[in-house]
């Protein structure tokens, strides 16, 4: 470590006097404060400090006077919103990263740990200046910037893409990517607004939400460029940007319904409406330009470009499907055209009215793709005003097979008859009604819809199907109440999917700080109990070997078991078995034992020791009168009494003794008594345990509870490398049953538990990812694969 001159200058680095107004400000700031009115604190100071920057608004003389101070008033709410966020991020990731050096494996892992944690805390000042100077040069180039992000577009990329790309920026990028992409959905609207607004501050078309200054995507960017100087690896710099995500863009939303505020009391666009979500063929169509239109924007283009891209993946997806259907001898499927193919409006209609007569039963049936085929064929040709039989176009019958498969595959991991796949179920029309009408469905991993089902899919296998019987009901039926929601007031427009993806996004969110409060809760708890079981070993096994040594009175023996036993182990808790505290409570115990060998019944325990033995007998919760007729009566014998109240005097000391409560509770078991000898492990299990003493804290595992093979799925929590206890909790962080590292490593060997599957990507992706594959198969499809 630096000496602490060297750590007060390091950290004083990009901190300047804010007495100094900024150039081209007299008077007052751009705020219509005295620039010299009092001390200048918080986002305000690191607002003047950028100023002196390059790439300040006050180097931006050309910007109107309007411009400016719409830019600087939300500069402003920036700089007050992120620092604090930025604080709290950052002591989060301090006590992350203490946290891993304090469990690491060894010395070399513990190092890096503490050496990142080194680098964070000498830079952590310098943090929110170079994020704020980020956010502020950005702002500042704001009418520049549109230009050349459009420019950069229709430019080829500088990247090859068959070069090399280093593993630690894709992980950056990646992560960040991810980042940015959650809280783009979660508050599509309100930047969708903000977009609108700052393209009329800048006097240019609406922002793509990833360039926008002020989006997520630019915000990650901003925190890239804050961390660039300070030296740590890949791994410790994804934990911060995580970090920078929970504290900052996790809960963004009010920062931008606030900036969005702000716009409409500078009469930025006071009446402008939600955008509306609907994107149906028939829109589409309408959308058109027609002959001898204007040429598109660059931006209309690439949106161009990108519907044909979503059309191409989803076509795609329909030539592998009848692949797959000639392959399984269903090729006439196919063959032409149904000569009375079902209209769009029709179908839409049609599926309406099985939306809302689903949500108004009980509990919906099982999905089955051949009975909801026949079905809708059924309620189509009673819909049709000639009752001729209709069929289904081409296009239509594929998006129907598709959706089924993906309905098929997500609710695979959900138990039968469970609530979660009850709403599954329900949801089951809407989306197919939104994939008939929007097909980006299947290609656009944001697409809000797609999102939600992910959702629903998602907490349905992981927070309430498990073999627990306190399910959480309160998440259920705030889930009940979203795909109820869906079914009654879904008909056509998108958003709707978004305003309740947000509103269960933010209950998860709750439940998974609460999960995480529970966890961390139990896992002090464990840790507790194995520090009081260690030091109790300890304790016993000292005392053991006294006893062993010497023939103490039965008395002195009883008492040493029981009641100094607890006391020694509340010393070793305190100061550990080399505590001066341990080693003197041990050479009272040793004194006590051999002055009970030859001790005289009328011989009092000597001054020291009584004053040692009373201050630990008290400690243990033994009551002082207990503890002085202890003390008076330790070296008597009940037999050689001659008075019936003397023997009952005595008798009443013992059970005092043998009754008293033990440290640590029921757990506690007296230190002749020797647990049993466990059965040795064999090769296989010696080896299953080496890899479980290395497996991090926080890997999931699956036990097989029954001879049908359901699981259910626990986490890791923790466990002690000395004792080997485990704590495992399931998806809420509630503690489950307890296990020892060696009777996992039996289970695993007997395959009785195994790893649970490390998921890549959301349900949906990988349930896409599953349909194709099989798909591109030539073996007959899945039952609910084909029509």
């Amino acid at each position: 470590m630096p000496p602490p001159r060297a750590r007060r200058a390091w950290r004083g680095r990009g901190r300047r006097s804010a007495a100094v107004p900024a150039a081209g400000m007299t008077g007052k700031d751009a705020f219509g404060r005295m620039s010299t009115s009092g001390p200048v604190t918080g986002g305000n100071r690191r607002l003047q400090e950028n100023r002196r920057s390059l790439g300040t608004l006050a180097a931006r003389q050309d910007l109107p006077p309007r411009v400016r101070s719409v830019l600087e008033n939300l500069l402003e709410h920036s700089c007050n919103w992120f620092e604090p966020a930025m604080r709290r991020a950052i002591d989060q990731v301090e006590n992350i990263l203490f946290g891993l050096a304090e469990r690491a494996g060894n010395s070399g892992e513990q190092q890096r740990h503490f050496e990142s944690l080194r680098e964070i805390k000498l830079a952590r000042a310098d943090i929110a200046p170079r994020f704020l100077q980020h956010l502020e040069a950005s702002l500042a180039a704001l009418r520049a910037a549109h230009a050349t992000h459009a420019s950069a577009g229709d430019a080829p990329s500088s990247r090859s893409p068959l070069g090399l790309v280093d593993t630690g920026v894709l992980e950056e990028d990646l992560a960040l990517q991810e980042i940015a992409g959650k809280a783009e959905v979660r508050n599509s609207a309100d930047l969708n607004a903000l977009a609108q607004r700052l393209a009329v501050v800048a006097g240019t078309p609406t922002w793509p939400i990833d360039a926008m200054p002020l989006g997520p995507t630019q915000l990650g960017e901003a925190f890239r460029h804050a961390l660039a100087s300070i030296d740590i690896d890949t791994e410790h710099r994804v934990i911060v940007y995580r970090q920078f995500d929970r504290a900052t863009l996790a809960p963004i939303g009010m920062f931008y319904e606030t900036a969005n505020a702000r716009l409409v009391g500078l009469r930025i666009l006071p009446n402008l409406l939600p955008p509306s979500y609907r994107r149906n063929a028939a829109s589409q169509q309408a959308q058109r330009p027609p002959e001898g239109a204007p040429a598109p924007t660059p931006h209309e283009a690439e949106e161009g470009a990108t519907s044909a891209a979503d059309a191409e993946l989803f076509g795609t997806l329909r030539d592998l499907l009848s692949q797959r259907r000639r392959a399984s001898g269903a090729g006439d499927h196919d063959a032409r055209e149904p000569q009375h193919p079902a209209s769009r409006e029709d179908l839409q209609s049609v599926l309406g009215a099985m939306q809302r007569s689903a949500g108004a039963g009980s509990r919906p049936p099982r999905y089955d793709a051949e009975h909801f085929r026949n079905t809708l064929l059924v309620k189509l040709r009673r819909a049709s005003p000639q009752g001729q039989p209709l069929g289904l176009a081409h296009e239509d019958a594929d998006t129907i097979d598709l959706v089924g498969m993906l309905f098929d595959y997500i609710t695979r991991d959900v138990r039968d008859g469970s609530a979660a796949r009850a709403l599954l179920t329900q949801l089951h029309v809407p989306v197919l009604r939104v994939a008939l009408g929007d097909k980006t469905f299947f290609t656009r991993r944001d697409h809000p819809a797609r999102e939600l089902l992910n959702t629903i899919a998602e907490t349905g296998a992981r927070w309430i199907d498990t073999s627990d019987a306190d399910a959480d009901t309160e998440l259920v039926d705030r889930m009940r109440m979203v795909v109820e929601h869906v079914g009654q007031d879904f008909d056509g427009d998108i958003g709707i999917f978004e305003n309740l993806l947000g509103d269960l996004g933010q209950h998860m969110r709750v439940v998974a700080r609460r999960a995480e409060v529970v966890e961390r809760r139990h896992i002090d708890a464990a840790k507790g109990r194995d520090r009081l079981e260690i030091a109790r070993n300890a304790a016993r096994s000292a005392i053991t070997r006294l006893v062993q040594d010497h023939r103490p009175a039965p008395r002195v023996r009883a008492l040493l078991e029981h009641a100094w036993v607890d006391a020694l182990a509340l010393a070793a808790l305190r100061d550990g078995t080399g505590g001066s505290a341990f080693r003197r409570r041990l050479t009272v115990a040793s004194n006590l034992v051999r002055q009970s060998e030859s001790a005289r019944e009328d011989e009092s325990v000597d001054a020291e020791v009584r004053g040692e033995l009373d201050a630990g007998l008290r400690q243990v919760g033994l009551h002082p009168d207990d503890v002085e007729s202890i003390l008076d009566h330790l070296h008597a014998d009940a037999s050689t009494q001659d008075t019936q109240q003397a023997r009952h005097v005595l008798e009443r000391i013992d059970e005092a003794i043998e009754h008293k409560a033990r440290l640590g509770g029921a757990d506690a078991a007296p230190a002749a008594s020797a647990p049993a000898a466990p059965v040795p492990l064999g090769p296989a299990e010696i080896e299953m345990l080496q890899q479980l003493k290395r497996t991090a804290f926080g890997t999931w595992f699956e036990f097989v509870l029954n001879q049908q093979g359901e699981t259910s799925r626990r986490k890791l929590a923790w466990f002690s490398p000395v004792t080997g206890h485990c704590l495992f909790v399931n998806q809420r962080g509630a503690r489950s049953e307890d296990r020892t590292l060696e009777q996992l490593a039996r289970d695993m060997v007997r395959g009785q538990a195994r790893l649970a599957d490390v998921a890549t990507g959301s349900m949906i992706d990988r349930a896409w990812k599953a349909i194709v594959d099989m798909l591109k198969k030539r073996e007959p499809a899945t039952a609910g694969a084909t029509p």
